[in-house]
């Protein structure tokens, strides 16, 4: 959910102009403080490898809205501020940056990359600089890891395509005006974001178990790559489903070994090398229902076998924890909804006496 959001002592009337997603969600009901240069960068750290941050007027007169979201293995952060500039640093990370307002100038090297209201700009594995305006937007970073395995995972490939790790490493630009997948898949990219912050308020658990970060990773390669944008041959598609559904039962295998820290889709993909539709199709023809609700399936029936025959130091969460469950209270609710019997009356009762 959303980290203690950074406010200013005093609503700013030019905010009203901006729409960021992940601001509104705070704007209602909240107590407001001061948020000073130091605290921001404090803030967007969580987030980014940002360095410093320097306003570019005075500090008595500068004001910056700030908040984070925690999405799975990655931190959103949002803010409305006056005039600034960022410094970022060279960890092995890249930075998407979507804009919402305002005018974001990202400089590597000798280029500068715009970013205005409705633009997106991705900076690879170097150290950048932003400086802006007034304005507003919705930063992250992802690890160049993690990209080219999930577009491995989307393509169906065992090693990379020549180029892609090239494609990948380079900073990138999209405008809707001028590009042709903007439309679409930025699109896309915003309402995930802004969906994830509609949704905050039920908690950290709920949005680890939708799994945005996922969706954010195969978005962002979806719009690096064009390749994944294509349409696959019928001959390829079938033949990736007869090597998925020829590993299927290693991929069983796979998942029980490792439900303490369960798979994404996008794992599954990159085990199985097929796509999400046909991995989906393999698991309702074989185990009757989807991928998903198989796994949290077998999850709980680990935890009631290890609730049932507890150790002499096993907690409930610590029973949770080790099938996968970083809430317990979402283990709890699951649980009761599958066995109809707390966790913890199941525990009581199986402990000798």
């Amino acid at each position: 959910m959303c980290s203690e959001p950074c406010f200013p002592s005093q609503w700013h009337p030019e905010v009203a102009h901006f729409s960021n997603p992940l601001l509104l969600q705070h704007q209602l009901g909240e107590a407001l403080h001061s948020c000073t240069s130091h605290s921001c960068t404090a803030m967007l750290q969580e987030a980014l490898p940002l360095v410093d941050i320097i306003p570019l007027e005075t500090e008595a007169s500068w004001w910056c809205y700030g908040a984070n979201l925690h999405l799975g293995s990655l931190v959103a952060t949002a803010w409305t501020a006056r005039p600034m500039r960022m410094a970022f640093s060279e960890r092995q990370e890249h930075i998407v940056v979507l804009g919402y307002g305002g005018e974001q100038r990202l400089r590597q090297g000798s280029t500068t990359w715009p970013c205005a209201r409705g633009g997106c700009v991705l900076m690879a594995n170097a150290a950048c600089t932003m400086e802006s305006t007034l304005s507003s937007a919705v930063a992250f970073s992802l690890t160049r890891d993690r990209l080219l395995e999930t577009a491995m995972a989307m393509g169906g490939y065992q090693q990379k395509p020549k180029g892609w790790e090239e494609n990948v490493c380079q900073a990138h630009g999209w405008s809707p005006p001028r590009n042709p997948v903007a439309p679409s898949l930025l699109m896309a990219l915003q309402q995930t974001i802004a969906m994830a912050g509609q949704l905050s308020g039920y908690g950290r658990g709920l949005l680890d178990r939708l799994q945005f970060d996922d969706q954010i990773y195969r978005l962002i390669v979806a719009m690096l790559l064009p390749e994944i944008r294509q349409d696959k041959t019928l001959d390829r598609l079938l033949h990736r489903q007869r090597q998925g559904r020829d590993s299927f039962d290693e991929l069983i295998d796979y998942i029980k070994q490792n439900l303490g820290e369960p798979p994404t889709l996008t794992d599954l993909e990159s085990r199985s090398h097929y796509s999400r539709r046909a991995l989906q199709y393999a698991f309702a023809e074989r185990m009757g229902c989807t991928a998903t609700k198989w796994i949290k399936m077998q999850r709980l029936d680990r935890a009631r076998q290890r609730l049932e025959r507890p150790n002499l130091n096993d907690s409930v969460g610590s029973i949770a924890r080790e099938c996968g469950y970083r809430s317990l209270g979402l283990f709890s609710v699951d649980f009761q909804q599958r066995f109809h019997v707390k966790p913890s009356q199941l525990l009581r009762e199986s402990r000798p006496e």
